[in-house]
């Protein structure tokens, strides 16, 4: 049996869209759909039900929600819950595009005995702007990722496009869900002894919303709370990837001061200045600028100057 884990909290006005998404599934088996549910005060659950008997591939299991257990622990107590060998994920704001999205996955998995999960590429969804972009370059191949990998640049980036093997997340140490614990610590563990795999093609959306807990925090926020968190992912992997986690804490801690001092200055002022620069800088000297200036400032010097 394959288990897919819906994840939900106060999602009525995207879960039908997740459903939906789950229910045009191609997969040719059953399906034990597990719904972890972290006391939703909205109609959620109600429209979740309207779902049951709808497909005779789909056994439901509910799980009991009295009150709210947070996140980290919520994740804690669907993952034993699941019954299949393999556990898709899909949380209750985001959706599913790819038909063949679990026949895919599973299929992966049964033929690369060396990997604990694979992912995939997604669209990254700007609810606010109505604007689609692909996290990285679409293609049909697949890349083999490490902890190393991910802990430079955690392009899995959400639970919803993970499919792992129950036996590894079995695996994960208790301590791992006493602290703030989502996808990217979760699959650093996984990473540690086997490899993570990284299908090319997208298959689902990411919604980013002002709902969101990770997605309503601005970018300084986002990036202090990977930085606060970096000491205690360090401890948890034994300190074996720790030079990983000093060159990321100094990247950190470089962007934050780099937009701390893009967003102290006025924008009309900042705006004047940079475009006398701008004209008066020969063009050659731009693109060394461009060449040598870090990423971030040459990204903020142009929103600035549009």
């Amino acid at each position: 049996m394959l288990s897919v884990l819906l994840v939900t909290y106060n999602h009525s006005k995207y879960i039908r869209q997740a459903l939906d998404s789950v229910f045009m599934q191609d997969y040719d088996g059953p399906i034990e759909l597990v719904i972890g549910d972290d006391k939703s005060s909205d109609d959620t659950i109600d429209i979740i039900k309207e779902y049951q008997n709808r497909d005779p591939r789909f056994t439901f299991k509910f799980l009991e929600n009295e009150h709210n257990f947070g996140t980290t622990k919520n994740y804690q107590r669907c993952f034993p819950a699941c019954s299949g060998e393999y556990i898709a994920i899909i949380e209750g704001d985001d959706y599913w595009t790819a038909p063949d999205k679990l026949t895919c996955l599973a299929t992966f998995l049964n033929q690369h005995r060396e990997c604990s999960m694979v992912s995939h590429n997604y669209f990254v969804f700007l609810e606010g702007e109505k604007r689609f972009y692909p996290r990285l370059p679409i293609g049909e191949s697949f890349i083999y990722h490490s902890a190393r990998d991910l802990i430079a640049d955690n392009i899995i980036g959400n639970f919803s496009t993970c499919m792992y093997r129950k036996s590894e997340l079995l695996k994960l140490p208790p301590r791992l869900f006493d602290v703030k614990s989502y996808d990217w610590i979760i699959n650093i563990m996984l990473g540690t002894n086997a490899l993570l795999a990284f299908i090319n093609k997208p298959m689902s959306v990411y919604r980013v919303h002002s709902n969101g807990v990770w997605s309503s925090a601005t970018f300084i926020e986002q990036h202090q709370q990977r930085l606060d968190i970096i000491p205690v992912y360090d401890e948890l992997t034994d300190k074996h990837f720790e030079k990983e986690f000093i060159n990321l804490s100094a990247h950190l801690e470089k962007e934050i001061a780099i937009r701390r001092v893009t967003t102290s200055i006025p924008k009309s002022s900042l705006r004047h200045s940079l475009k006398l620069v701008n004209s008066l800088i020969p063009p050659i000297i731009k693109k060394i600028l461009v060449l040598l200036l870090p990423p971030a400032i040459t990204v903020s010097i142009r929103k600035r100057l549009s």
